[in-house]
């Protein structure tokens, strides 16, 4: 962002005085549109929350008496439970289009650009993290694996980008540039643990083996094969830079054609949820009263674009 911010207001120097004329054009203003498509990067995730073991789930005993006493089913303290990394590549629907009022100086552009970038959906393990993660190991299914999901996944940026053309004697102009503003996050996040049936040896920490013993606690009957969801909706603003590279050809003095290269990163989006089931029971910690949230963070949040400008003098 620093870098955006120091080549913009060099850019805004450079209008002072007279340049050569751009090979993509005249100067003055012009407007451009972008169709192209997008590829995401690894976005990683992690949600945070007050885990505890589900012995300690008071709705799971019929016998309020038998409710385990031990810290762990008392710890309040929020920390990271699970983390989970979408590698590169989006399943359906990815696109890149933008909107730019631009004004040409010699080999130097100046732009305010919308645009919105597609990049579909996809899915990852979600790993057990924390104090927890251990005795968790051996709760969950072997074959419905905790999974996190991200669906209609785009971002909406406006930004203030200044681009360098490198002048030569034919139409063909390389150009680079970089540029940085506010954006907008939106996608709907999935995440889903399903626990073990007793037939496939669901045995937490404080059970039995179900193999070996038949007096299994109602507790772990009831645990078995339960479910925890959520399902969450997410549009947060952020800050974001881009880096651009291309070639332009020109056609004629005032309309020109060109490949755009774009790779864009942004800051970390935080969005807080809840539960929508809780051992598939209302979505409640281990007492049966306190509402199960937890935060969303999602860093590393980038994408690399490629898409056809087509650019008109005014």
């Amino acid at each position: 962002m620093r870098l955006a911010t120091a080549v913009v207001l060099a850019s805004l120097n450079w209008f002072a005085a007279p340049l050569a004329a751009s090979a993509q054009g005249r100067d003055g203003f012009y407007l451009r549109g972008d169709f192209g498509d997008s590829d995401a990067l690894t976005v990683q995730g992690l949600i945070e929350g007050i885990d505890q073991p589900t012995r300690c789930d008071r709705l799971l005993h019929p016998d309020p008496t038998t409710v385990p006493r031990d810290p762990a089913c008392s710890a309040g303290a929020s920390e990271v439970f699970a983390t989970m990394r979408f590698d590169r590549g989006a399943e359906t629907m990815t696109s890149a289009t933008a909107l730019a009022l631009g004004y040409s100086r010699g080999r130097l552009r100046l732009e305010v650009e919308l645009s919105n970038t597609m990049l579909g959906g996809t899915t990852a393990p979600l790993v057990d993290a924390g104090p927890l993660a251990g005795e968790r190991a051996h709760e969950w299914s072997r074959v419905e694996h905790p999974e996190a999901s991200v669906s209609g996944f785009s971002i909406t940026d406006f930004f203030v980008n200044a681009h360098l053309d490198f002048d030569n004697a034919s139409t063909v102009t390389p150009f680079l540039g970089v540029g940085g503003g506010v954006s907008t996050v939106i996608l709907a996040f999935d995440g889903s643990r399903v626990r073990r049936t007793l037939a496939n040896g669901f045995a937490p920490a404080g059970g039995v083996d179900p193999a070996t013993d038949t007096a299994i606690p109602v507790w772990q009957a009831r645990a078995a094969g339960t479910a925890d969801a959520t399902s969450l909706l997410l549009a947060e603003s952020t800050l974001g830079a881009n880096l651009i590279a291309g070639v332009a050809f020109e056609r004629n003095e005032r309309f020109s054609i060109a490949l755009r290269g774009r790779y864009a990163r942004y800051r970390d989006v935080h969005k807080p949820g809840k539960w929508d089931l809780m051992r598939s029971h209302a979505p409640v910690l281990a007492d049966g009263a306190t509402p199960a949230t937890f935060d969303l963070t999602l860093s590393d949040i980038a994408f690399y674009s490629v898409a056809i400008s087509f650019v008109y003098g005014l």
